[in-house]
């Protein structure tokens, strides 16, 4: 058996210590502590930042990309003068050195190192690059869209197979003199005749809305189709129509038969277009067309 024998300074004094220890102990500890969570905060946040950075490089990439596709969407569509394409390397793709460089030093550098404010800065320029692809991508669209419309709204094209037997402008009167005794008169013919047999089939030659059919005067039963851009074409003597008034057509659709209603003298189709209120040529809008001595 073992006995000890202790003053109570002693005591006092030991208990004390103990206390100090444990303090500085887990002070020492708390420090540790704090120091391996920041540790772990700073590996967390460079991981992010790496990651960011690699995938802001992959955004630049395709941004750099956009931009190629850019200038030869528009070198197609001929939206710069052919001038200025040949003499220069413009349109020809790719994108330009201060972006070709740009683009090298962000691939190249390490993105860890990098701080949040290079980070926050190339994010911006990359969303500025962005909004200007986008708006040019919206005027490469509406180009597109007005030519689409334009080229769906001029006629094109014969309205039916045949042959041209009175062009467009003034000429004699196929159906006679007037009651003062002249033998032929001059008319002024606004339209061209196209001459098949009967019932042959009438085609629209541009998109548009019908906008009158029946019998109108000495055009006989007609067909009046409105354009966009200012075009309207009418199709008359016609012997049966297909279409209906409010009804939309397109291009190369059946709208009727040809025939010899109204003032006429034999079957064909009169063909008139009409351009801002005013009637002009036919002839112009028929491709591969043969001139004939009225046209002359």
């Amino acid at each position: 058996m073992w006995r000890f024998r202790f003053t109570l300074n002693f005591l006092l004094f030991c208990a004390v210590l103990w206390t100090s220890a444990t303090i500085w102990a887990g002070y020492l500890i708390g420090r540790n502590i704090d120091y391996w969570i920041t540790k772990a905060d700073n590996q967390v946040m460079r991981t992010k930042m790496a990651y960011l950075a690699s995938e802001m490089d992959r955004s630049r990439d395709l941004v750099a990309k956009a931009v190629d596709t850019d200038r030869q969407m528009r070198s197609l569509l001929g939206m710069h003068s052919r001038r200025r394409i040949i003499q220069t390397d413009e349109g020809m793709g790719g994108p330009e050195a201060g972006e070709r460089l740009g683009l090298l030093q962000s691939l190249t550098a390490d993105p860890v190192r990098l701080s949040p404010a290079v980070i926050r800065s190339n994010a911006l320029a990359l969303r500025r690059q962005s909004q200007q692809r986008l708006a040019s991508f919206r005027d490469i669209g509406w180009y597109i869209s007005t030519n689409r419309s334009l080229y769906r709204s001029t006629p094109s094209g014969w309205p039916a197979e045949g042959r041209i037997t009175s062009g467009f402008g003034y000429r004699f009167s196929p159906m006679g003199g007037h009651d003062d005794g002249d033998v032929e008169s001059s008319e002024f013919h606004s339209g061209v005749d196209i001459a098949n047999r009967a019932d042959t089939p009438v085609l629209a030659t541009a998109d548009g809305i019908v906008r009158r059919t029946g019998w109108y005067g000495g055009y006989g039963k007609v067909v009046l189709i409105e354009h966009q851009w200012g075009f309207s074409t009418l199709y008359g003597h016609t012997s049966k129509v297909e279409v209906r008034e409010g009804e939309a057509v397109r291009r190369g659709q059946l709208i009727a038969y040809m025939g010899t209603t109204g003032r006429s003298t034999g079957d064909h189709v009169h063909y008139e277009v009409w351009r801002h209120g005013k009637p002009v040529n036919p002839i112009q809008y028929l491709r591969g067309s043969e001139r004939t001595d009225d046209d002359e």
